[in-house]
């Protein structure tokens, strides 16, 4: 049995929560969470773009009228760290921030910031240099600002293929959301660099079909230079074009666009994520018995204002979607599949138009193979390909809207599962570290799906079970880190390390779902930790395990990381306070999954 004082503090926990949740919530809807997002990678990415625009423009001095690079200057150099490195709070140094910063400092500054040049040179070499990014994309970005910044041979680095961009089809399923990026940056290689001869005839429909693609994204978002709301995915997109040449429009609002994202200080934060922050604390919400709180109608009408109600048509994707942050934000498969949950559940959400649109982009989406992908029906594997944590989300949605655990798509969806599950019963996730999120995930779509019993979700429950540490927590060691050489610790977790808020809430919500004892020492331990782990206003920290590049860039996000607490303390509450009520209490809906 849970102690008598333990049973309290969840409680309060649970309580103190929800309020700190809506401490946080803007006038608009968005729980927006507190605390630093200053991004070094951005803030490189953003200075190294403007530097070529302002030249572009012909200007004397390339920095503009408002001295905002020299302010990002001194930004990077003052937030370097004693090791050479740079990496967002809380995150620990990373090799694709301090080579980006390396560069746009020797790029923009090679006297005034020769040490800290120097300093972060020195830590590249140190962790292998760009060939140990385990993105290739990463790596061949990080050739490119060394060669745009006098460190290397643009005319060495290797041919990106402007030719792929005559073929729509498999360039969208190879490249998917990097499409627009990709587009670009190719447009300039292809101005700057001799086509090979027999690739001479094609080069001219190519670049027009590059400047489709990007002039495509850039009207849909009107025409504001600004693409996606993502200091990054617009300084690497203005970066290409500028270089190109032939959409000088594009630059120069792209650059006005990257000037108005700018910090005071000269820095530029994590593009905002808006909608993402919102479905985890509205999900912790609802879970928590405050669905009827009226603050939530607020969040609603936020959601239904955000659906994308235009196609993104350079990927080939039908409205209906939600991105990470605006009305303009680019097509997230996980987003629609959590926006279009949160809706359903909310009082009167049964026939939500909006939660409607949301399952049929998901209907319309869904791989050939059963999966999901981020954003493109049927993209290979790898990078943006299918994703498991993804896939049960969008199941989980389709439940949510009422179809049965025998619809095609659900079953289908489920099959894959099965398949791509790993020997020691564990999954992946695109947008979390290691393997405990994804694993949590998909077993609790099993138990709701009814197959709670079935092989793989008994192999995904002894997964957590066999990897929680001592003092209750769940953690992924960082041997798969940004910078750190290719292999996942897995197991390795099992024993003293310290856990994180996030992997611990995942794990513990799921093994509710499946019928684990409530007053069991795993469930009570992991209370324990994320009680105790509370911060004195009712929030949670959250840890560096949130991907925003893949294997190359993490972040570290307070808001996930208390609506994944309340969620799993809330059904914890639940579980303990109403165990014989039957199915809407959850333990005898687990048991008969």
């Amino acid at each position: 049995m849970l102690s008598e004082d333990l049973t309290r503090r969840i409680g309060a926990a649970v309580d103190s929560g929800c309020e700190a949740l809506f401490a946080r919530q803007r006038p608009d809807g968005v729980f927006a969470p507190r605390g630093d997002r200053f991004s070094p990678a951005n803030t490189a990415a953003a200075l190294i773009a403007l530097h070529h625009a302002d030249r572009a423009e012909g200007a004397q001095r390339p920095d503009g009228p408002d001295g905002v690079v020299a302010r990002g200057v001194t930004r990077l150099r003052d937030s370097q760290r004693a090791d050479g490195g740079w990496a967002m709070a809380k995150v620990p140094t990373e090799l694709l921030a301090t080579a980006a910063a390396t560069a746009a400092l020797r790029l923009t500054a090679p006297g005034h910031a020769a040490s800290a040049i120097r300093a972060g040179s020195g830590l590249v070499a140190r962790l292998g240099g760009p060939e140990a990014l385990r993105e290739p994309a990463m790596t061949g970005l990080v050739r490119q600002f060394d060669a745009l910044s006098g460190n290397g041979d643009l005319a060495a680095l290797p041919r990106l293929p402007l030719e792929l961009l005559l073929l729509r089809g498999p360039a969208r399923r190879l490249l998917s959301l990097r499409l627009p990026i990709f587009a670009s940056m190719a447009l300039a290689q292809s101005v700057h660099r001799p086509p090979m001869p027999l690739l001479a005839p094609v080069r001219g429909p190519a670049r027009r079909e590059a400047l489709r693609v990007v002039r495509d994204a850039y009207e849909r978002e009107g025409a504001t230079g600004e693409f996606s709301t993502d200091p990054w995915l617009t300084s690497l997109i203005s970066l290409g074009v500028t270089r190109s040449g032939l959409a000088p429009d594009i630059s120069r609002a792209s650059a006005r666009s990257l000037r108005a994202m700018a910090r005071p200080d000269g820095s530029w934060d994590l593009m905002p994520l808006d909608v993402t922050w919102s479905s985890f604390a509205t999900a912790a919400l609802l879970e928590a018995g405050r669905a009827r709180d009226p603050r939530l109608e607020a969040t609603r009408t936020m959601f239904r204002e955000r659906q994308q109600d235009e196609p993104f048509a350079a990927l080939g994707c039908p409205p209906g979607f939600w991105g990470f942050s605006s009305a303009y934000s680019w097509p997230m498969a996980l987003e629609t599949a959590e926006v279009s949950s949160a809706l359903l559940r909310m009082p009167d959400g049964t026939g939500d138009a909006h939660a409607r649109r949301g399952i049929e982009w998901l209907t319309a989406t869904q791989d050939p193979r059963g999966s999901w992908s981020l954003a493109v029906r049927g993209s290979k594997p790898g990078g943006f390909g299918p994703c498991p944590h993804m896939t049960a989300k969008a199941v989980r949605a389709l439940l949510d809207s009422g179809a049965s655990a025998e619809d095609r798509r659900v079953v289908r969806a489920l099959g894959w599962l099965s398949r791509v599950q790993d020997a020691d019963g564990s999954y992946e996730a695109l947008w979390y570290r290691g393997r405990t999120a994804g694993t949590a995930v998909v077993l609790e779509t099993f138990c709701r799906a009814g197959r709670g019993g079935s092989r793989t979700a008994r192999r995904a429950r002894d997964f957590l079970l066999r990897t929680q540490s001592e003092d209750g927590s769940w953690s992924t060691a960082d041997a798969d880190g940004p910078g750190a050489p290719p292999g996942s610790a897995r197991d390795g977790n099992a024993g003293t390390d310290k856990g994180t808020v996030e992997e611990t809430a995942w794990a513990l919500h799921a093994l509710l779902a499946s019928g684990t004892d409530p007053h069991g020492e795993p469930v009570a331990a992991a209370a324990h930790r994320l009680t105790e782990s509370q911060c004195d206003d009712g929030s949670w920290q959250g840890a560096p395990l949130n991907e925003y590049v893949r294997f190359c860039s993490r972040y570290a996000d307070d808001g996930i990381a208390s609506g994944l607490a309340v969620r799993a303390l809330a059904r914890l509450r639940a579980l303990t306070s109403t165990e014989t009520t039957g199915p809407s209490g959850g333990t005898k809906e687990a048991g008969a999954a």
